[in-house]
C-alpha cells in the first residue's frame, strides 16, 4: 500500500480559536460598541429615574449584543449616581428557570433591604440593643412584600406548562411559601389585595429616592413559554417606577416565540404591547468585518509559516476576502469562519493555498449549501479528471439545476453568479441547457497551475480543504514528488517502485501506476527539467513488461496503460528534445538498445512510430506531429531489428505478456518473413498452434466483454483454411477443450 505519513505540525504552534466570548471590556472591541455604550448609557440612567421603562435592545444572533451589554454595563456602572443599581439577569442561564419571578423580583428585594437597614441602622443607632433588634426584623419587611408579591402574582402569570406547579399540594407554592415563612404569606393574602401591595411598594421605592436598571440578557434562547413568562412579568408584575428593564433579544426570535407560546397570530405585535422603546443593534460599518477578518487571517498565516504573506499571496487573500467576505453579517460569522481556519491549518499548511482556504471558509460560514454543493462537485471531477469513473447526462443536469438555485444572477460581478464561481471552481459556467453548467473543459494549462498552487480546484489537492487528506484516488504530492526525486537520482530504484505501483489497485479499480501516468501529464511533464524526464522515461519503458504480465481484464472506454505510457515517454522525450537534441537521441538509442520492455518496445512504442512516418499501417500523421525525423527513426529501427533477430530475443517470445502485439509490432519492424518463419516453426506442435491463436485473440464489447477470434488476426501469419482443418483435427484430442473455445472465439469473431 501507498506510504501516506501523517503532516507533521510544528509543536510551537500555538493554537488558540476564539472561544466567541463576548466582549467585556473597550480595549477588546473592535467593532464600536464601546461608542454605543458611551452614547446610550446616560439614555438608560434617566429613564431609570422615570415611572418605569422597558428598553428592548435588539439584534440578530451573533451581532454582537451581549457584547454591547457587556459595555453599557460598563458605562453605567461608571456614570451611575450612588443610589442607581444595576442589576444583571440571565433566564437562560438560570438554575431555576420555572421561577423566573423570583429571579426577576429578588435582587431588588436584597437591595431594598440593605438600604432600609442601613437607614434603620443609622436611625436606632444610639438606642437599645433590644430595640435595634426589633427594628432590624421591621426593616426586612419591604423585602419580604416584593417577594410575597411575587409569588403570589407568579400563580395568577403562570403559563399552562407550569400551573400545576402553584396548586398542586406539596409543590412550588408551598417551597415559595416555606422561604418566605408561611405565616407571612398568609398574612399577606389575609390583609391587602395585589393592587394595593404594589401601591405601598411604589410608595416605599419612592420614598427610598432609589432606582434600578435591570438588564435581561438572551430572551431569544428560552423556551417560548419562558419567553412568555419572562416579558409578562416584566410588564405586569415588576412594573414599578424608577426600574427600567433592558432586554436583549433577536426580534424575529422572540417574535416567533411568543407566537408559538401565546397561539397568537402576530407575536411581534404583542411584543410592542410590552417595550416602550427599541435600540436596534446597527450594522458594522462596510469592510469593518472583513477588515478584521483580513487582519487575524494574516496573524494565522504568519504564526503557521513563520513568514509574512508574499506580495501575490496577499493580494490574491484580499481579492477572496473582498468578493466572499461580502456576505459576513455580524461579528459571530468572522469568528466561526476564522475559528475553522486556525482549526485545520497547521495541520495541512503544506497542501492548500491559503487564500483559497480563507476564501472556502468564509464561504462554510455564510453559505453552507454552496459549500456541500462545492464540495460534492469537486469530488465528482476530481475522479473524472484522473479517469477513475464518468457522470451521466442526468447527474449533470441535477448539479447544474441546484447550482443556478444557489446562484441565480447571471451578472458576472455578483457574488451570487456562476461566473464569479468560475473565478476559482474550474469548469462551470452560465448555460441555458442545466448539464452544460459543471465539468467543463479545462486547459492543460489551468489544471497544472491549478495542481502546482495546489489551488482549491486542483484535483489532486482539493479534499485537503474538506477533509484534511488526500482524495484515495489521488497520490500525496510527497509521494509522487518522491518519484520524481527517484527519475533525477536512481532510475532502477525508481522502476522497481513502478512494477510495485502496478501491483496495488486503487478504489477504481485501476492501479496506482495508471495514476502516475494520469498525473504526467503534458503540463506536468512541461514543467520538468531534463533528468527528471530522462529518468521518468527510461523508469516507464523498463517497467512496462512487467506491467503488461498483472494486466486484468479490459476496461472499456479507456485508454489502455501501454498506449498511456507511450505518451508519456514520448512527452519526456519530446520535453529532452526542445532543450538537447543529441542528448535525446543518445536516450533514444539506450531505450531501444537496452529497455528490459522489449514486448511494449516492438509492439507498441516503436511500432506507433512506425505508423505515424507511414512506414507501417496505411495513414501516418503530419512531420510535425512526428517523434523523429525519417533518419532518425531509421536508425532506432535498425537497432532494435538487431534486437528482435537474435535467437535469444526469440526464444523469449512465447513468455511475453502480450505476444499478439509483439508480432504485429515484429513484422512492422522487420518485415512478414521473419515473424512468419518463427511462428511456423513454433506452432509445428499442436500446443504451440493453439496457444498462438489464442495469443492472437481481441476483445469486444457488447452485454459483457467477450474474446473473438478475427480472420484478419489469423491470416497475418497462417493460411486461414488449413487452420480451420487442423482444429477439426485437434477436436478428438487431448486438445479439445481448448480446440472448442477457440473455435467459439471464430464464431465470436465473424459476429464482433
Amino acid at each position: 500500500m501507498l506510504h501516506n505519513p501523517e503532516h507533521s505540525i510544528d509543536p510551537t504552534i500555538t493554537f488558540n480559536p476564539d472561544s466567541d466570548r463576548p466582549v467585556a471590556t473597550r480595549e477588546s472591541d473592535h467593532f464600536g460598541f464601546a461608542g454605543i455604550a458611551e452614547r446610550l448609557a446616560p439614555s438608560i440612567l434617566m429613564a431609570s429615574k422615570s415611572d418605569g421603562m422597558v428598553i428592548g435592545l435588539e439584534g440578530i444572533w451573533g451581532s454582537g449584543k451581549t457584547s454591547l451589554l457587556n459595555l453599557l454595563r460598563e458605562e453605567l456602572n461608571r456614570k451611575k449616581a450612588s443610589n442607581t443599581y444595576v442589576i444583571s439577569i440571565s433566564p437562560w442561564l438560570s438554575g431555576d428557570k420555572s421561577n423566573l419571578v423570583k429571579s426577576l423580583l429578588d435582587p431588588v428585594a436584597e437591595i431594598l433591604e440593605k438600604i432600609e437597614q442601613a437607614k434603620d441602622q443609622d436611625r436606632n443607632a444610639k438606642k437599645s440593643t433590644r430595640f435595634f433588634r426589633s427594628a432590624k426584623r421591621k426593616s426586612t419587611e419591604l423585602g419580604k412584600m416584593v417577594r410575597a408579591y411575587g409569588v403570589r402574582t407568579g400563580r395568577t402569570l403562570a403559563p399552562a406548562v407550569r400551573f400545576a406547579e402553584y396548586f398542586v399540594p406539596g409543590s412550588k407554592i408551598v417551597a415559595d411559601a416555606a422561604e418566605l415563612g408561611a405565616e407571612y404569606l398568609e398574612k399577606f393574602d389575609r390583609h391587602a389585595t395585589t393592587a394595593e401591595t404594589k401601591e405601598d411598594i411604589t410608595k416605599k421605592i419612592s420614598e427610598l429616592a432609589v432606582s434600578f436598571i435591570v438588564i435581561i440578557d438572551d430572551l431569544d434562547r428560552l423556551e417560548p413559554y419562558q419567553a412568555v413568562e419572562v416579558v409578562r412579568l416584566v410588564r405586569s408584575v415588576a412594573d414599578f417606577p424608577r426600574i427600567a428593564y433592558l432586554m436583549c433579544y433577536d426580534r424575529s426570535v422572540l417574535a416567533q416565540a411568543l407566537k408559538h407560546a401565546l397561539n397568537i397570530d402576530d407575536g411581534d405585535h404583542f411584543l410592542q404591547k410590552i417595550v416602550q422603546l427599541t435600540f436596534a443593534l446597527p450594522l458594522p460599518e462596510p469592510f469593518d468585518l472583513r477588515t478584521s477578518f483580513l487582519e487575524e487571517a494574516k496573524i494565522i498565516y504568519k504564526t503557521v509559516n513563520k513568514s509574512e504573506l508574499s506580495s501575490d499571496i496577499l493580494e490574491d487573500l484580499k481579492w477572496a476576502v473582498d468578493r466572499q467576505g461580502g456576505a459576513l453579517q455580524t461579528p459571530r460569522e468572522v469568528k466561526l469562519a476564522l475559528n475553522g481556519i486556525r482549526f485545520i491549518y497547521p495541520s495541512i499548511s503544506d497542501d492548500v493555498y491559503f487564500p483559497d482556504l480563507c476564501r472556502l471558509f468564509l464561504i462554510k460560514t455564510t453559505f453552507p449549501k454552496l459549500y456541500r454543493w462545492m464540495e460534492e462537485y469537486l469530488s465528482l471531477r476530481s475522479v473524472l479528471v484522473t479517469n477513475d469513473a464518468s457522470i451521466g447526462n442526468s447527474e449533470k443536469s441535477e448539479l447544474g439545476d441546484r447550482l443556478t438555485e444557489l446562484l441565480p444572477i447571471e451578472e458576472s460581478d455578483s457574488t451570487r453568479s456562476i461566473w464569479n464561481l468560475r473565478l476559482f471552481i474550474p469548469g462551470v459556467k452560465y448555460h441555458k441547457d442545466a448539464k452544460e453548467r459543471v465539468f467543463g473543459s479545462t486547459s492543460l494549462e489551468e489544471v497544472r497551475k491549478l495542481i502546482s498552487m495546489k489551488r482549491l480546484g486542483s484535483p489532486i489537492h482539493y479534499r485537503f480543504y474538506f477533509a484534511l487528506t488526500a482524495p484515495k484516488n489521488v497520490m500525496p504530492d510527497r509521494d509522487f514528488a518522491a518519484l520524481l526525486a527517484l527519475a533525477r537520482t536512481d532510475v532502477s530504484e525508481l522502476t522497481e517502485k513502478l512494477k510495485a505501483y502496478a501491483d496495488q489497485i486503487r478504489v477504481s479499480g485501476k492501479s496506482w501506476f495508471e495514476h502516475i501516468l494520469d498525473r504526467l501529464d503534458t503540463a506536468q511533464i512541461g514543467a520538468l527539467d531534463t533528468a527528471a524526464a530522462e529518468g521518468l522515461a527510461v523508469g516507464i519503458a523498463n517497467s512496462m513488461d512487467s506491467v503488461l504480465s498483472k494486466r486484468s481484464e479490459p476496461r472499456p472506454f479507456t485508454i489502455s496503460v501501454e498506449t498511456h505510457a507511450r505518451i508519456v515517454v514520448r512527452d519526456c522525450l519530446k520535453q529532452i528534445r526542445a532543450s538537447d537534441r543529441q542528448r535525446f537521441m543518445e536516450i533514444s538509442r539506450n531505450l531501444v538498445s537496452n529497455s528490459i520492455s522489449l514486448n511494449w518496445l516492438v509492439g507498441t512504442f516503436i511500432r506507433t512510430e512506425l505508423r505515424q512516418h507511414g512506414i507501417a499501417g496505411e495513414r501516418s500523421s503530419q512531420p510535425e506531429d512526428w517523434l523523429f525525423s525519417d533518419s532518425e527513426l531509421e536508425e532506432l529501427r535498425a537497432a532494435l531489428g538487431s534486437r528482435t533477430s537474435t535467437s535469444e530475443t526469440q526464444n523469449q517470445i512465447s513468455e511475453m505478456p502480450d505476444v499478439s502485439a509483439y508480432l504485429f509490432g515484429w513484422r512492422d519492424l522487420s518485415g512478414s518473413e521473419p515473424v512468419t518463419a518463427w511462428v511456423q516453426e513454433y506452432a509445428e506442435s499442436n500446443k504451440g498452434f493453439l496457444d498462438l491463436l489464442q495469443h492472437l485473440r481481441s476483445w469486444a464489447l457488447s452485454d459483457r466483454v467477450y474474446y473473438p477470434l478475427h480472420r484478419s488476426s489469423v491470416t497475418a501469419f497462417f493460411d486461414w483454411e488449413q487452420v480451420l482443418e487442423r482444429l477439426d483435427d485437434l477436436s478428438h484430442t487431448e486438445f479439445a477443450e481448448k480446440v472448442s473455445d477457440i473455435q467459439l472465439a471464430i464464431k465470436q469473431g465473424e459476429n464482433h
